[in-house]
């Protein structure tokens, strides 16, 4: 793949906010040092040929996908170009949902938390902090009556994915008759899942986690919870939400 055609393939993928870039990863890796150096020595001269600007911008997608990939945020340049990929990814962008069965066009928007990103629908969804978490809660409330519907992220920075796995297996046995550990899943996002609810009514509630490594010894943990009855409609929304997680930088 010559230099013109990665850069492309660089480009798409960041704007797209997919996981496209690990097929990449071998071939950008060979080139992150070189491109690094380039970006730095053509700097001053970009201010003065403008015909250089879409050369060096696709170098900078370049060695931003690169230091995604391998989460290089321990360093001044790391966290550089943490800031270099935020400024990358588009605040807000179009999305195909399956809903109930029907296709459905959703502008989605950019949120940032605790060291990662995610794309929520403004349009159904609201996000707020409550109890040290990110919820993303749904804008109409409804009936006293329905079990709590939400998208709750908390980032736990002392506690690894296996320390935390017993943790919520525990609570949710203590509250639900039927618990499973699903173990590494790869959609929507890639994380430890488990799994619990009780009798199979309409209304019954039904919670979901997903634990997500920080990169940095901490975890993500993102609790899921609906009823029976609003899985095809919330739960297939917050699933395409979860496909747009990214973890970018935890916070020091």
């Amino acid at each position: 793949m010559d230099e013109r055609m990665l850069d492309g393939e660089i480009k798409k993928s960041l704007l797209k906010a997919t996981d496209d870039w690990l097929p990449l990863k071998k071939e950008i890796w060979n080139n992150i040092q070189d491109k690094v150096e380039y970006i730095d020595r053509t700097r001053a001269a970009v201010k003065k040929k403008k015909s250089r600007r879409k050369h060096v911008f696709s170098s900078i997608a370049l060695t931003a996908a690169a230091l995604i990939i391998v989460l290089v945020t321990s360093t001044n340049a790391g966290k550089a170009a943490v800031a270099r990929i935020k400024d990358l990814l588009l605040p807000e962008k179009n999305i195909v949902q399956d809903i109930e069965g029907q296709k459905e066009d959703t502008r989605v928007n950019l949120k940032e938390g605790s060291g990662y990103v995610i794309y929520i629908d403004e349009n159904n969804y609201q996000m707020i902090k409550q109890d040290g978490k990110d919820k993303i809660i749904p804008k109409n409330n409804l009936d006293s009556s329905f079990p709590e519907v939400y998208l709750a992220i908390q980032h736990v920075k002392d506690k690894t994915l296996l320390d935390m796995v017993p943790l919520i297996e525990e609570e949710l046995k203590a509250s639900f008759e039927y618990v499973d550990n699903y173990g590494t899943v790869e959609k929507p996002v890639k994380s430890i899942s488990l799994y619990a609810r009780s009798e199979l009514e309409p209304r019954a509630p039904i919670v979901t986690y997903y634990l997500v490594d920080d990169n940095q010894g901490g975890s993500y943990v993102i609790e899921q919870r609906l009823f029976l009855e609003a899985a095809e409609g919330h739960g297939a929304r917050f699933y395409h939400m979860l496909k747009e997680f990214k973890v970018i930088n935890p916070q020091e």
